[in-house]
C-alpha cells in the first residue's frame, strides 16, 4: 500500500517535464490540413502560370491575325469552278437561277372565320377540288336549312293551289252551264269566274316565292361552300401556313388581321428554272432551244430541258434578261428554290464527237494576268485570299477552260481586287 502511494507523485511529476532538444509535440490536425492547402494551392498556381504562360505566347504568335479579325473586311463576289463533261461543255451560254413551280399558289378562304379542321400535311399529295381545311360554319349550317325549310312550304303552298284551281275550274263549268241554260244569274257567273282567275294568279305568285326560295337556299349553300379551302389544281402541299383554331380572313397580312392563307401547294411535275442571262449573250437564246440543267442538290445528274420564254423585259441594273427554262424530266429530288446552272446548248452534235472528257472551266471575270502570268484569286475554307497560277485553254463567251492550276468546285473572286495579297481575310458577298 505504501509502495503505490510513493511511485504514483513521481510519474505525475515526469509529465509535468517541460520537453527540450530533440522533443517535439506531434502535429495537429489542423496543421496537417493546413500544410496539405499550402501544398494544394502552390500546385495549382504553378499550373495556372504555366497555362497563362502559354497563352501569351499564342497571342503574341498571332497579333497580326487577332488585329485582322476585328478589322473591317474586304467583300468579294466569287464564282464557283465549274466541271464539266458532254454537250454541257460545249454550251454556248451559261446561266444561273432557282427553280420554281410554273403553277404554284398560298390558299386561303374565300370568307372569314376560324379554322376548325386541316385536312392535309406537307409534302401531301392533292387533287383538284379536295378540301384542304374546312372553317366553323355551324351558323351557316342553320341559316341553310331555314331556307330549306322555307323552300319546302312554298312548294307546299303551290301543292295547294294546284288543288284549288282544279276545284275553281270545276265551279267555273257548271256556272257557265247554268249560265247557258239561265239558271244562274251574271253575278254569280263572275263571281265563279273572278274566284278561278285569283287561283291561277295566285299560283304564279308562289312559283315566284319558290324561285326567290331556292335562290335563298343556293346563297345559302355558297356561303356555306366558301367555308371550306378546297385545292384549285392538283399538286404537293409544300407550306402548312395554318393551324386549327386560328382565324383566317381573304387578304389577312399577319396576326393583327388574321392569317391570309392556310397552306401553299405547288405542281411539282411542272418545274422550270428562272434565269438570268447576259444582255450581251441573250441574242443567243431562243424559244424551245435545248439546254442541260445542273442542280446543286443533286450533283451525279444532269436534268433535260428547253426554254420556254424570254421575258420581253430587260433589268437595268443587272444588265440581264429573264429566261424561265422548262424541265423536261424532273423527279423527286427536285424542289422549289433549289439553286441551278442552265446550259443553253448549241446544235447538237453527232454522239461520237461529242467530248465526254471533264472539262474545267472559269469565269472569264476571275482570270487576272500580270506580265506574263496568269492566275486566279481563290478563297480558303477560312476566308483567305490564296493567289493560283492557272493555265487556260479554249476561252467562250462568258468562261475560259482552265488546264493547269484548278481542279474545279474552288470559289474563285470574280470582284475588282483592291489591294489583294495572300492570306487576305476577306467576307462574300450575299
Amino acid at each position: 500500500m505504501s509502495e503505490t502511494s510513493s511511485t504514483a507523485p513521481s510519474d505525475a511529476l515526469n509529465r509535468l517535464k517541460i520537453r527540450r532538444g530533440n522533443q517535439q509535440r506531434p502535429p495537429s490536425a489542423i496543421g496537417r490540413l493546413f500544410r496539405f492547402v499550402v501544398v494544394l494551392v502552390v500546385l495549382f498556381g504553378m499550373i495556372g502560370g504555366a497555362v497563362i504562360y502559354g497563352q501569351s505566347k499564342g497571342w503574341i504568335a498571332n497579333w497580326d491575325r487577332l488585329l485582322e479579325s476585328v478589322q473591317p473586311k474586304q467583300e468579294v463576289r466569287i464564282s464557283i469552278v465549274s466541271v464539266e463533261t458532254g454537250r454541257q461543255a460545249d454550251a454556248s451560254v451559261v446561266a444561273t437561277g432557282f427553280i420554281e413551280s410554273r403553277q404554284q399558289a398560298r390558299i386561303g378562304a374565300r370568307a372569314t372565320g376560324r379554322i376548325e379542321s386541316v385536312h392535309v400535311e406537307e409534302g401531301a399529295k392533292v387533287k383538284l377540288g379536295d378540301t384542304l381545311a374546312v372553317l366553323e360554319h355551324a351558323d351557316l349550317d342553320a341559316s341553310l336549312s331555314a331556307v330549306e325549310a322555307t323552300a319546302a312550304r312554298a312548294r307546299s303552298e303551290l301543292q295547294e293551289q294546284e288543288v284549288e284551281i282544279q276545284r275553281t275550274k270545276r265551279d267555273l263549268d257548271r256556272a257557265e252551264k247554268s249560265y247557258a241554260n239561265k239558271t244562274m244569274t251574271m253575278a254569280e257567273y263572275d263571281t265563279a269566274r273572278f274566284q278561278h282567275d285569283a287561283a291561277v294568279a295566285r299560283k304564279d305568285s308562289l312559283e315566284a316565292a319558290i324561285r326567290l326560295a331556292e335562290a335563298r337556299v343556293l346563297e345559302a349553300k355558297q356561303l356555306r361552300e366558301n367555308m371550306f379551302v378546297r385545292a384549285p389544281f392538283a399538286g404537293t402541299v409544300i407550306s402548312k401556313d395554318a393551324e386549327v383554331g386560328e382565324s383566317i380572313m381573304p387578304g389577312g397580312m399577319g396576326e393583327a388581321s388574321g392569317r391570309g392563307s392556310v397552306v401553299t401547294i405547288a405542281d411539282l411535275d411542272h418545274l422550270e428554272v428562272d434565269c438570268d442571262v447576259k444582255e450581251d449573250f441573250i441574242s443567243r437564246v431562243k424559244a424551245d432551244q435545248e439546254v442541260e440543267i445542273a442542280v446543286d442538290a443533286v450533283p451525279d445528274r444532269r436534268y433535260r430541258g428547253k426554254v420556254r420564254k424570254v421575258i420581253p423585259m430587260g433589268d437595268r441594273a443587272r444588265a440581264t434578261v429573264k429566261v424561265k427554262v422548262e424541265i423536261l424530266d424532273s423527279d423527286e429530288n427536285l424542289f422549289p428554290d433549289m439553286s441551278s446552272t442552265v446550259y443553253f446548248l448549241s446544235a447538237k452534235a453527232p454522239e461520237a464527237e461529242v467530248n465526254q472528257k471533264p472539262r474545267i472551266f472559269c469565269s472569264n471575270e476571275g482570270i487576272r494576268s500580270e506580265g506574263d502570268a496568269t492566275f486566279a484569286w481563290t478563297l480558303t475554307d477560312d476566308e483567305r485570299l490564296k493567289k493560283v497560277a492557272i493555265k487556260t485553254g479554249e476561252k467562250k463567251e462568258d468562261r475560259t477552260e482552265i488546264l493547269e492550276g484548278l481542279s474545279g468546285g474552288e470559289k474563285v473572286v470574280v470582284s475588282e481586287p483592291k489591294e489583294f495579297r495572300e492570306g487576305l481575310l476577306v467576307k462574300t458577298a450575299q
